[in-house]
């Protein structure tokens, strides 16, 4: 979960939130969303333990159609868009350090080199997410300590646990709120769901561990444990991050010189706190993080690609393997769709949009949860979902809200959403449909 979210999300819509109040929200609220969806994907991947995640469960719950599109937009939108945020995450910092190289192609050069050591095998990418696993929470500690043992350079030197609890707000100015929309924290019910969008980017990899369920030892236990235990904990990093950032500047202060969120908000932080010269570390400390999570949504990715092909819904090499087990077609077919990606889409709509439409999908997988108990009660569920129906019903209703306010604020992000559902129901009949395996 940790990698370009935290250190981009809060500086691309804290301006337009305009309260400490609202921000904090947000990341607390996307915690929820995310522990929600964990709890009820757990129960599915513990019955289908295979690799694929959510595309095998609404393929094995709703049928092969919309397990096809679910599995395309995950791999071919959802995935790609990630690897493509953090890749251009990574190239804005890089650019920090090195202008004369454009963010792009920072980012290009990052995706090349990671899929390449994934290619070489699944033991030596493994090697490379668990050490970006420590390195990178490890980082975050460091960040948290050391911020708040710094004096606060934000304007007016805002107490955020005193603005998160809702005793003093500082709102957005009255133009930026459309007439007719609810109010919470001074800020739009739309804008803070559109937020909440690219916010539960961040959170995405809490599912990872079912992707590859088929790889895992003692999958009733190691799957649950390690998707509960990672939510909680990545929640109580972000909130604590976060307010190291609200620590060094107030919403209004995280603009560039254009008037346009501050992407490396990381960064600007750093700078702030603890001065350029231990900025520019915390730069390349940050980088890091960046290129370690590359690894983790490079190896889930050209998973979700294997699992189709194996099934017949796409061409068979992409699920070839090679001596070391890694599905290298797949692997490269990826790599050169989210250098696609990087070099034709913002930042901001590519957060909002793969939020949105990876919770989307999520949340077909998740309805299906609730269809399962009704329509085979006695099936046997290796782990049972604790307090239903209330987790799944919670996350939906948070989606609903959530794709009302990107539908809402950035029309961008409809048209790449309803563009890949479209791509993806195109292939099914015009190829897919006439090689898919029956559902076992």
């Amino acid at each position: 979960m940790i990698g370009a979210g935290i250190f981009t999300t809060t500086g691309l819509f804290a301006a337009e939130l305009g309260s400490s109040s609202a921000i904090m929200t947000v990341w607390l609220i996307a915690g929820v969303l995310a522990m929600c969806g964990t709890l009820s994907i757990i129960e599915l991947a513990n019955i289908w333990p295979e690799a694929g995640g959510t595309y095998v469960f609404i393929r094995n719950i709703f049928g092969r159609p919309a397990g096809f599109v679910a599995g395309f937009s995950i791999a071919f939108f959802g995935i790609v868009g990630s690897i493509s945020i953090m890749g251009g995450a990574f190239g804005f910092y890089f650019n920090k350090l090195l202008p004369s190289i454009s963010p792009p192609l920072a980012a290009s050069l990052a995706v090349c080199l990671v899929t390449a050591i994934h290619s070489i095998g699944v033991r030596e990418g493994n090697v490379i997410n668990l050490l970006g696993a420590f390195f990178k929470i490890g980082l975050l500690l460091a960040f948290i300590t050391l911020g708040f043992s710094s004096e606060s350079t934000a304007v007016s030197a805002p107490n955020v646990l005193e603005n998160w609890l809702g005793f003093r707000y500082t709102t957005l100015a009255a133009s930026t709120l459309e007439s007719g929309d609810g109010v919470l924290f001074g800020t739009s019910a739309a804008a803070l769901g559109a937020a909440l969008a690219a916010t539960s980017f961040a959170y995405q990899g809490n599912m990872a561990t079912s992707f590859i369920g088929g790889e895992i030892l003692n999958p009733e236990k190691n799957l649950k444990r390690s998707m509960i235990l990672g939510v909680s904990i990545v929640t109580l990093l972000y909130l604590a991050v976060n307010m190291v950032f609200l620590w060094a500047a107030a919403p209004h202060e995280m603009i560039n010189a254009k008037g346009e969120g501050i992407v490396e908000i990381g960064f600007f932080v750093a700078k702030r706190l603890f001065g350029e010269s231990i900025g520019v570390i915390v730069n390349v400390l940050i980088m890091l993080v960046f290129f370690s999570t590359l690894g983790v949504a490079i190896m889930i990715g050209s998973r979700v690609i294997y699992s189709m092909a194996s099934r017949g819904e796409l061409p068979s090499r992409m699920a070839q393997l090679n001596r070391r087990g890694s599905p290298v077609n797949a692997l490269v077919l990826q790599c050169i769709l989210s250098l696609a990606l990087i070099w034709v889409t913002e930042l901001k709509d590519l957060l909002e949009s793969v939020g949105t439409l990876v919770t989307l999908t999520t949340g077909v997988a998740i309805t299906g949860v609730i269809v399962l108990r009704i329509r085979k009660p006695n099936l046997h569920r290796p782990v049972k979902l604790p307090l239903f129906p209330l987790p799944p019903i919670v996350f939906l209703l948070l989606t609903a809200w959530m794709t009302w306010g990107v539908l809402s604020t950035n029309p961008t992000s409809v048209i790449l959403i309803l563009g890949i559902v479209a791509l993806g129901l195109i292939v099914w009949f015009v190829f897919a449909r006439n090689y898919s395996r029956p559902v076992r």
